[in-house]
């Protein structure tokens, strides 16, 4: 419907794997050249392997097309079978006549090897391409391995390639196929399409099919990207939707308001909310977490130039390098609240009955804390103000020991009526 309102001359994302609009990107060429190796090859096997909707079986078509003649090909795109089913099967795609009603494994073997015996007299190669072969249960592929050793002391008489899904690696990684997973001379795994490829993906495609100018611009590309996660029939399908939408609203170019609402008719209701929601969740996420970050630096900030001021006030004091010195957050915290309460107010009632103590006097600080006898309190009367209002104000650096040993410095600059 689109193709004539747009100029093109077929459909530029069909899902059928077309080889003449291929994509080929660096991924792709490598992937041919390692089957074309396996064709070349007379040893082994040639694993391919990919994500759902990469690309495998329009690579697979367009390998056949570069075959050279002297090649017997067969292709099995059905896997899900016995191991007699496949070898039946192979010799359906070979042309090979065998009994009615056969089920004799050693028959079809035998009829094989006669066909590619004959082959290979004649100089031509025999070739065996299984698709989705991950379907492949563990008996049928060790049936495949079986049917490589036939062979002339030369070569293989026959080359076999699996295409298949990521979960045809694992299970070739099986104690039980390691014989299988040994042959294996060649492999290679196709991964989705990056945000550049993308981009060349859906010009290709375009220009193949007959159009000659840009359709989608550079925000509808980035969406094309995100959502397909650069799965190409994942491409096709949304693209193919978005041009349809574009030509019914009489649009030149698909904007990005129109692609997203034909993603959101390709992919369910519920998984594009789900995508939705989980990019606006990493976004939130994103920004929650920043701002965490910046209230602790801040914080830790404020707690960092509240610690220097204390330090510069003690740091007024001659310290003893033998003592270890601790913050009195932490001194208080390894005294109990009743030892604390009483000592406090015992030192209270020694600082209000010394208070008529001469400043001038130096043996003052002697004298005042002679008179204090506690078991986790020493102190040096330190005389920081020389003003006279009724009586001089005293603040004291206290010498502080707990029970436990631990020596420190803290400064008493106030007590209230209460002694607390």
């Amino acid at each position: 419907m689109y193709c004539e309102f747009f100029g093109f001359q077929e459909k530029p994302f069909s899902l059928a794997p077309a080889s003449r609009l291929l994509y080929m990107s660096r991924q792709h060429w490598e992937a041919i050249a390692h089957l074309l190796y396996g064709v070349e090859d007379d040893w082994g096997f040639v694993l391919l392997t990919g994500d759902v909707g990469t690309g495998k079986t329009t690579i697979c078509r367009f390998l056949l097309e570069q075959l050279p003649e002297n090649i017997e090909v067969a292709l099995i795109i059905n896997p899900k079978l016995t191991a007699e089913e496949l070898l039946a099967t192979i010799c359906d795609e070979f042309r090979i006549s065998y009994p009615e009603g056969n089920k004799s494994i050693k028959v079809f073997i035998d009829l094989i090897n006669t066909f590619l015996l004959e082959a290979h007299a004649k100089a031509r190669k025999s070739l065996l391409i299984i698709d989705e072969a991950q379907c492949l249960s563990t008996e049928v592929l060790d049936q495949l391995r079986l049917l490589t050793n036939l062979e002339t002391d030369q070569s293989k008489l026959l080359r076999i390639i699996l295409i298949g899904q990521p979960e045809l690696r694992d299970k070739l990684s099986k104690p039980e196929l390691e014989q299988m997973a040994q042959r294996i001379t060649a492999r290679y795994h196709i991964g989705p399409l990056s945000k550049k490829e993308v981009a060349e993906y859906v010009d290709h495609r375009m220009r193949a099919a007959g159009c000659q100018h840009n359709l989608f611009p550079d925000s509808t590309i980035k969406e094309i990207h995100r959502l397909s996660k650069g799965i190409p029939r994942l491409i096709n399908a949304i693209c193919d939707r978005a041009l349809l939408g574009a030509c019914l609203q009489k649009h030149p170019i698909v904007s990005k308001s129109t692609f997203l609402i034909a993603a959101q008719e390709v992919f369910s209701d519920r998984d594009f909310s789900n995508k939705s929601r989980k990019r606006v969740f990493l976004k939130w996420g994103f920004s929650v977490i920043f701002l965490f970050t910046v209230m602790v630096l801040m914080y830790n900030n404020s707690v960092f130039q509240k610690a220097t001021y204390d330090n510069d006030v003690q740091g007024q004091h001659t310290e003893d390098p033998g003592i270890k010195q601790t913050s009195p957050q932490t001194a208080v915290a390894l005294l109990s609240k009743s030892q604390l309460a009483s000592q406090i107010r015992y030192l209270r009632y020694h600082f209000w009955l010394k208070q008529n103590i001469s400043i001038n006097d130096p043996s003052a600080d002697f004298r005042f804390c002679s008179d204090i006898s506690l078991s986790t309190l020493h102190c040096i009367l330190v005389n920081e103000s020389r003003n006279y209002i009724n009586r001089p104000v005293l603040s004291l650096s206290l010498n502080l020991a707990d029970s436990q040993g631990m020596k420190f410095y803290s400064t008493l600059i106030a007590l209230s009526q209460e002694g607390r």
